[in-house]
Order: C-alpha cells, then structure tokens, then sequence
C-alpha cells in the first residue's frame, strides 16, 4: 500500500533523518509513526514548493491548498489512497474528484465540520470521499443528522497521544500551567490567576500577526500579572513545563468541537490532572471527578475555585494523574490510533477495487 496525505505544515519541517533522530533521542513524540505505517508521502506547503518547472511556477501563483490538491490530483495514480487531513484540502479535492469523475480512494480526518462554511460545502461534496474519520462524538452527531452522511461512511476514533514520549517523571511540582491556541480563553486564566500565589505558564505565543481572540485579549488587557508568563516551548521544555505542573488548565471559549484535546492528552499520559471549561465539544475524554474537573466556560471565580482546590490537595492530583495516564494508555495511544487509520485506508481500497470490478462486469 502507498498512500499520499496532504496535510497543513505546522511550521518548518525537517527532513525524515533528523525527525528519526530527533524521536530516537527523546526530543520529540514519534510523529514519523505515521508515515511509516501508512506507507505515505506527506504533501504539505513545504513539498509543494520542492516542485520545480512550469508546475512550481503556477502553484506559487495560486492559494496553497488549491496547489496541494492539484498536485495530489496529478499524482493520483503513482498512490493506492490519498488521505487529506484537514476539511479545506479534503473538500477541495472530493470537489475536483466529482467534477472528473475519479475514483482514486479518498480517506479524510476532520476535526471540525461544524462550521457553516464547511458545513455547506461537505454537504453538497461528501459523496468525493469514501470514508471520514471524526474524533468527537459531537462532529460525528453533526455528520449524520444535519449533513446527511450515511453512517458507515464515517469511522469515529479516538484521539491520539504519544504515549511513549509523554509520560510521568516524577519531577517536583511547584506551578501549573496551560498550552494550545486554538479557541482558548486565557484571557479568564489570567484573571483567575491575579493575586494567587502560585506560578503558572502559558506555553503559547501571543505574537502579533494571529487573528485568535485571545491574542488580542491578552495585549489589550495590560501587562501579566507578576505569577504568570506566557511564550511558546519546544516538545522537550513543553514536557518538562508538565512535569513541572501539579496540574494542567484548559480554559476553552464556547465550542462545539473538542479544541483542547491535544493539550488535555498530553497533561493526561504525563499523570496530570486538568481542569477544562465545560463546553459542548468537550465530552469524550474528560471524566469529571475521575482525570480532572470541568468548570464553567468564563467564569474566573468559579476557575480560581477549581485551581486552589487541587492545589491544596496534591493527593487529588495524584489520583486523577494516575487515572489519566491510565485512560490514554488503553484508549489514546498513538500506536493503536495509527493501525486504526491504516484499517480505515486499506477498507477504502479494497472497497474501491471491488466497485471496479464490478463497473467491469457490467460492462462486460
């Protein structure tokens, strides 16, 4: 099996060597996993721009994601599956496969396609993609009811952590912290962290040049409060920064999409407890009372409340760390998640051969 993925770069991308080095020596979770079990070739925006000739000139000229998905179009056929993991690539290229009538398998991620734009466009060009893969119960409800999916068009899985580079060690806690960007309401974690004496940092880069709220919230409201620093880490400092937590904090704006998963992951398979905004999206990992506790979305006071809770009970920490770790060991690990996409792909194929064959028949 050969399967090309186009996929959004989350800035410069090594080469594979260095990536390898890097998961080998602990520097980074084992991202590469991926690839190598789906047999892949990533097409991100640092792909496109290797491409050279005529082809390299005109997709400079065009948006990047209407370049990825031509260059996928043209190299359809060296490939057994192309799989898009992100709506605006998957949608596109389900428009350009049912404007040509190509039958290439097509395997989509999505995270979130509730979003009235997306929402719109998947409606009218699902019937392009053979299977889509949600994560959140939510989206998948989403899918079926108002978009109109057919049921066993949709796998619905769990979301992934490294369980290998992620995990507890034992460091000392003596601050909490929080980390992510999309959708979060730090602008209420740094009211409720005013006048409290512990230490907490903010593993994200409220830098200029990003439409985010809370961005604008951040540098609008004056200068941080004296226990509270705030600016992006690598995978090792992001590690160490949880090691060093007692606890992890999500404070997440209203949403319908589980934003937060990725950090909540992480916090969970290193032992830690977290404290998330209940908000519609979150409900599939998160147990309350068991790995952590949801408090209202906006609410500094009800937040303060939460977080001088765990803080004065290290042993809750502990408990609810312990049965994080345990949760995502059994539920999240990246290996499982991994062979389950590959599942997902190699159905995909095999279903596409089958309809083959018997487009030939009838033919015949």
């Amino acid at each position: 099996m050969r399967t090309l993925t186009l996929v959004h770069a989350r800035g410069p991308r090594p080469p594979l060597a260095e990536l390898e080095r890097r998961e080998a020596a602990d520097e980074a979770p084992r991202i590469t996993l991926y690839e190598k079990h789906l047999h892949s070739d990533m097409l991100d925006e640092h792909a496109l721009a290797r491409v050279d000739g005529l082809r390299g000139r005109l997709y400079r000229r065009l948006p990047v994601r209407i370049a990825q998905v031509l260059e996928a179009y043209l190299r359809r056929k060296d490939y057994d599956a192309i799989v898009t993991w992100a709506e605006d690539l998957g949608v596109a290229l389900a428009a350009l496969q049912k404007v040509t009538g190509d039958r290439t398998p097509h395997v989509a991620l999505f995270g979130w396609i509730s979003k009235r734009r997306k929402a719109l466009l998947l409606r009218r060009l699902h019937g392009g993609i053979d299977r889509i893969i949600l994560w959140s119960t939510v989206q998948y409800d989403f899918a079926v009811r108002e978009l109109g999916i057919p049921p066993e068009r949709i796998v619905l899985l769990r979301w992934l952590v490294d369980t290998k580079f992620w995990r507890p060690l034992g460091a000392p806690a003596d601050m909490i912290c929080s980390a992510g960007r999309e959708m979060r309401d730090y602008a209420t974690l740094i009211a409720a962290m005013r006048g409290w004496d512990v230490r907490c940092h903010i593993a994200a880069n409220p830098g200029a040049g990003r439409r985010d709220r809370w961005m604008r919230e951040v540098r609008e409201n004056g200068p941080l409060p004296q226990n509270v620093t705030m600016g992006s880490m690598s995978f090792r400092e992001l590690r160490d920064l949880y090691a060093r937590s007692r606890f992890v904090v999500l404070p997440i704006l209203p949403t319908d999409t589980d934003n937060g998963v990725t950090a909540m992951l992480e916090a969970m398979a290193m032992g830690k407890a977290v404290i998330c905004s209940r908000v519609a999206g979150q409900r599939d990992v998160l147990r309350d009372g068991v790995s952590g506790i949801f408090v209202p979305p906006e609410d500094p006071r009800a937040l303060r409340k939460a977080m001088e809770f765990l803080w004065t009970h290290p042993e809750e920490c502990e408990r609810m760390g312990r049965a994080g770790r345990q949760q995502v060991e059994e539920l999240h690990a990246f290996d499982r998640w991994v062979a389950d996409v590959r599942t997902v792909v190699e159905d995909a194929i095999a279903n596409g051969r089958a309809a083959g064959r018997s487009r030939g028949d009838l033919a015949r």
